[in-house]
């Protein structure tokens, strides 16, 4: 029980022992006002009780974010790695980075040997293709 739902049955108890007439309208209109005290203090140990679960949820959902943070730190240093791949025009090994894979799979990655363009024979993923190249389609 919180402070304030004891002292407003406290409050009550003091009203309930002063045995006053209940038809006086001095006592109508504190009877009242120890009825609001009763109904607030309710309201604010609800409020109570949701704001803490509401800050519990909060910081779980920081701790979520700060694990994404992590992640997503450890995903952009991807970018930074260098890759290699083979130029068939020329048969250069050419390197490359995480940020060069949207322009070699767009097919406007140039070969910096001989300038033609390196493209990517994706097809070995594609489940669908219908090509009779042999790879697995299960």
């Amino acid at each position: 029980m919180s402070e304030l739902k004891k002292e407003a049955a406290y409050i009550k108890g003091l009203f309930d022992g002063m045995k006053l007439d209940p038809e006086n309208g001095v006592t109508k209109i504190i009877s009242g006002i120890i009825s609001y005290l009763e109904k607030a203090a309710e309201e604010v140990e609800m409020l109570d009780s949701e704001q803490g679960f509401l800050a519990d949820r909060i910081d779980e959902i920081d701790d979520a974010v700060d694990i994404l943070a992590e992640e997503l730190e450890d995903f952009e240093g991807f970018e930074d790695d260098l890759y290699q791949i083979k130029c068939d025009n020329c048969g250069a090994t050419v390197e490359f980075t995480g940020e060069d894979l949207d322009a070699i799979v767009g097919g406007s990655f140039e070969c910096p040997e001989c300038g033609e363009i390196i493209e990517l024979d994706l097809s070995a993923f594609d489940d669908d293709c219908g090509c009779g190249c042999g790879h697995d389609h299960e």
